[in-house]
């Protein structure tokens, strides 16, 4: 049995993958969200936030040989966790990860954080559109000032909770669910009278790339926080990889 580490749009591409390949697994999401996507790509899905005490517990019981790490790219922790506990359980681990290709640009901002970003945004003036999610929203909140600020969000009642109290107001909000073209992403960012994009080195999947080329084609700035830097110890970055990889190790 294969845990297939879920909550990306990549991730239910590998769980069609293993579908195809008739190869047992189970997918873990943290989400309500995560599940009911999930659902569709596999017939066992389980909603769970892995820890040290219950991760070692949980591949026993369901006799994982193989630990498939298909988690967005900024879920550091539970990269290292799996990674840690992997090792010690004697269960390969296997990242997939696809790779993230830029043109040069000199609008184009590359930076290690969000603290980081904000050094940059503080010598910006006009609004700043912000596509990093409604997890570090209340932060650039407090750095740069609420007023500054547009964001996109998915459309749950609880992400809108958390945005109205760090003071966002509807205005403010793009709450609308992906995947976005560029000509999407340029209507936003024109709606929302952007001067600068934030954005996260999400990958492929995440829509970077269409984020760039809107923000080339209205000639603004693009900030990308990178992903972290994680020593994954064996990758794959393509499905064709993948499918190479399950190929050579058949014992699930």
């Amino acid at each position: 049995m294969i845990l297939l580490l879920g909550g990306t749009t990549e991730s239910l591409e590998v769980a069609d993958k293993l579908s195809d390949a008739k190869v047992p697994f189970i997918i873990s999401v943290i989400s309500d969200y995560g599940a009911e996507l999930a659902a569709k790509h596999g017939e066992n899905v389980i909603k769970i936030t892995f820890t040290t005490e219950n991760f070692p517990s949980f591949c026993c019981d369901h006799h994982i040989k193989l630990i498939l790490d298909a988690t967005h790219p900024f879920a550091r922790v539970i990269s290292e966790l799996a990674i840690n506990e992997a090792k010690k359980l004697k269960i390969p681990y296997l990242r997939f990860e696809r790779p993230n290709n830029y043109s040069k640009d000199a609008n184009l901002k590359l930076v290690n954080s969000l603290e980081e970003a904000c050094q940059i945004l503080k010598k910006v003036k006009g609004k700043i559109y912000l596509s990093t999610g409604s997890k570090t929203a209340p932060t650039y909140a407090e750095q740069l000032g609420v007023d500054r600020l547009h964001v996109r969000v998915l459309p749950t009642a609880k992400v809108l909770e958390k945005l109205t109290n760090a003071g966002f107001i509807a205005s403010q909000v793009d709450a609308i669910q992906g995947p976005f073209s560029m000509a999407l992403n340029i209507e936003l960012f024109k709606h929302a009278n952007a001067k600068i994009v934030v954005t996260k080195e999400s990958g492929r999947q995440g829509g970077v790339q269409e984020k760039i080329a809107a923000c080339q084609q209205l000639g603004i700035p693009c900030i990308i926080i990178r992903r972290p830097q994680i020593d994954y110890p064996h990758m794959v970055s393509s499905l064709q990889e993948l499918k190479k990889y399950l190929e050579e190790n058949d014992e699930w």
